[in-house]
């Protein structure tokens, strides 16, 4: 991910200036942190629903021209309480040229999501878009990238951008994406009349003859009573043959899974016929780590992610539902977002591997089904985790 703009943007976002902000805004660090990272987002998926028309990409970009270098989260915590700040007055020229008469749909989405009240999202939409803005800029600027060239880039990276918008943004930035059905060019062919002849006479005559000439060689034939056999339709299988059982999946010679890891468990299920997760049957998806009341994954989780990655990518009937859990420490509505984000951040770290989006779901459940005891730091490290769970193999 560290080569897409997204990736780029999300790794450079420092625990020091997220907390810079949240001083500033008055605001949770946790629902700050969260609040970037969808604005982030939400820029990106707005500039990439724009991907095909290169005039409004230069438009846009062209808000942020006067800036020979990005401009940095540093910049952006020290000017964020002055509302007259230049990065507040480029900001307020960005949002009405990308999202047009849906900023205030977006304002609000981010702010469900992040918990953050409508006055503070606002706030940080407005400071985070000239960043965003000028890391791309630079970006087209130092690579000699043309327009149409950005738009390709922003198309190849809209499935990550999707999975991590917040609920609803998706249908707003791409509200023709949903798959709109055809008519079979069967059906929609004109019934044509066969023309008129005056053989129906004849054919009749012709008919009773025939029907004469076989009661005359029937009528003294014995009765056989023939055993009925259901019928098969014409041009599909033969139900009455021998069932063919369906392909198990399975991996490479050179791919092992480490033993009882999460991947190796998915695989076991995948490749045992009988096998039904049930909705309540999760795999813990062991060997991750974010950052302290973050949805930001560190590096040492990469691993399983990958592995699960592998077996997704050679299972390619497999939907898994992922959720995210914590433990009860702090408020009922920051764990279920937390929980929600975390599962959303595996998401897009999966479809970023390459596993299509409309595989995966993603859930948070907070505090609700721990699985130890949340008196004990061993008991709420244990209920803080991702798991996921087979919804169709």
């Amino acid at each position: 991910m560290s080569d897409s703009m997204f990736g780029s943007l999300l790794n450079s976002l420092d625990k020091g200036t997220v907390g810079q902000v949240a001083q500033a805004l008055g605001q949770p660090e946790q629902s700050v942190a969260r609040g970037m990272e969808t604005s982030i987002a939400s820029l990106l998926g707005g500039l990439a629903s724009k991907s095909e028309d290169t005039g409004a990409l230069r438009r846009i970009l062209d808000t942020v021209s006067g800036t020979s270098e990005p401009i940095s989260w540093s910049q952006l915590a020290s000017g964020i309480t002055d509302p007259n700040s230049s990065i507040m007055s480029m900001g307020r020229r960005i949002l009405p040229a990308l999202f047009g008469s849906s900023e205030k749909t977006v304002t609000g989405a981010l702010g469900r999501e992040s918990g953050l009240p409508s006055g503070a999202i606002s706030t940080l939409l407005t400071m985070v878009a000239p960043v965003v803005m000028s890391f791309i800029s630079k970006r087209v600027r130092d690579s000699g990238m043309t327009m149409s060239s950005l738009g390709a880039l922003l198309q190849r990276e809209s499935a990550t951008i999707r999975s991590a918008l917040p609920s609803g943004l998706t249908d707003v930035f791409w509200p023709g994406a949903a798959t709109v059905g055809t008519v079979s060019p069967v059906v929609a062919q004109a019934v044509q009349r066969e023309p008129s002849h005056s053989w129906a006479p004849v054919l009749a005559i012709a008919a009773l003859g025939l029907g004469l000439l076989w009661f005359l060689g029937h009528a003294r034939r014995p009765t056989v009573i023939v055993p009925v056999v259901p019928s098969t339709a014409v041009g599909t299988a033969n139900r009455m043959a021998t069932p063919v059982s369906k392909p198990v999946c399975s991996l490479p010679a050179n791919v092992v899974l480490p033993p009882n890891s999460a991947a190796s468990q998915l695989l076991t299920i995948v490749q045992t016929p009988d096998a039904k997760a049930r909705q309540d049957s999760w795999i813990t998806i062991d060997r991750l780590s974010f950052n302290t009341g973050s949805a930001q994954l560190q590096p040492q989780s990469e691993r399983q992610i990958g592995n699960i990655a592998t077996v997704l990518s050679n299972c390619p009937a497999v939907h898994l539902n992922i959720a995210g859990f914590t433990d009860n420490v702090g408020s009922n509505e920051a764990n279920l977002n937390l929980s929600r984000n975390r599962a959303k951040a595996i998401v897009a770290d999966l479809v970023k591997k390459g596993v299509s989006p409309d595989r995966l779901s993603a859930e948070g459940y907070g505090e609700d089904h721990p699985v130890a005891d949340n008196s004990t730091a061993e008991g709420r490290a244990q209920n803080r985790r991702v798991a996921m769970t087979v919804a169709n193999k």
